[in-house]
């Protein structure tokens, strides 16, 4: 089952907050991701195969569920944010697009592991390089125990970027800084 919601958030902080309420309406382990959508805002989603309780949705948000066996999703609420729910729902279905913030093996992303381990452990498709950077499986990532990897083309990919040390980190920090925050 997918259910993605879009609940006009602004930003991954948001998106995150609607996604965690979300959760705790599923049973059973989970894909969880956010997606941009049309109109520049952030829409979530959940795959999973145990259930759901609906009354967690709220008749502010959009929203967009999609069943096994089911030809189309069943959608709800206010028209203009059912389209980010769609969006998103459709872009879970095919693993197009979405940035994973729950996920299976995410738990044993902790410490220093190489590429190969982040693929064999964490549930990682491909470990990338931002700027072109050669990535191996003995290449050592720095996981800083938090990795945000994203969907692209049916795969799991988590970027990354040089570290002093020669290690790689993940692209997407746990805490960020927000860009031009300092003036």
């Amino acid at each position: 089952m997918i259910i993605a919601v879009d609940a006009d958030s602004a930003d991954t902080v948001g998106a995150e907050h609607v996604l965690h309420d979300l959760l705790e309406s599923v049973t059973g382990p989970v894909v969880a991701c956010t997606h941009v959508v049309p109109g520049g805002h952030l829409a979530v989603s959940i795959s999973t195969p145990g259930d759901f309780d609906q009354a967690a949705l709220t008749h502010d948000v959009g929203s967009a569920i999609i069943r096994p066996g089911a030809a189309e999703p069943d959608v709800a609420g206010p028209s203009q944010l059912v389209r980010g729910a769609y969006v998103a729902a459709v872009e879970t279905a095919l693993g197009t697009a979405g940035r994973l913030v729950a996920f299976p093996g995410q738990e044993n992303a902790r410490g220093t592991l190489t590429a190969a381990e982040l693929r064999a452990r964490c549930g990682i498709d491909q470990v990338e390089a931002l700027g072109g950077l050669a990535v191996d499986d003995t290449t050592l990532v720095d996981t800083r125990d938090y990795i945000r990897p994203i969907r692209r083309n049916s795969r799991v990919v988590l970027l990354v970027q040089p570290a002093a040390g020669g290690v790689l980190i993940p692209f997407e920090l746990e805490h960020q800084q927000k860009c031009c925050a300092d003036h």
